[in-house]
């Protein structure tokens, strides 16, 4: 998934604030402050996700005493995102989450070299089937319809 489309945005909330100051001002009610809607489960387990992942995507690597840990890190996360997936994209998440296990097992053989997944063919090969792909897709469209925040 494209990790921009995946990141979920931040909602800036500013207010204005008035020049000068008057009785009047002093009248009126404070102001109700907007908050940030909670995101679904679905939506946390994602960030979390997305979150548990960073350590694993550095170019040059990871640390072979921190390698296990950043991996059971994410298979954990990617669970909670299986676990939380709503009925309708259950499957696909099914399916994205076993394309990224495979990913993280072939970090773990090659002691966490992000550049030797390039060059293996047959998780190349399983990672873009047509069917993990769609499945990709799939999910992709729901976060963005339902994990990013609109602007008011």
């Amino acid at each position: 998934m494209r990790r921009s489309a995946l990141l979920l945005l931040l909602v800036v909330l500013a207010t204005l604030a008035g020049c000068g100051s008057s009785v009047a001002d002093r009248d009126r009610p404070a102001p109700v402050q907007a908050t940030a809607a909670t995101p679904s489960p679905f939506c946390g387990a994602l960030e979390e996700s997305l979150a548990a992942t960073v350590p694993l995507t550095n170019r040059s690597g990871i640390p072979a005493e921190e390698l296990s840990n950043a991996v059971d890190a994410a298979r954990r996360a990617n669970a909670a995102l299986v676990d939380t997936a709503p009925q309708n994209v259950r499957t696909d998440v099914e399916r994205y989450v076993a394309a990224l296990d495979l990913q993280l097992d072939a970090l773990l053989a090659n002691g966490g070299d992000t550049l030797a997944l390039r060059r293996d063919e047959a998780l190349a090969t399983a990672i873009t089937a047509p069917e993990t792909v769609a499945a990709q897709q799939r999910v992709q469209a729901y976060v963005e319809d339902t994990c990013t925040p609109t602007a008011p």
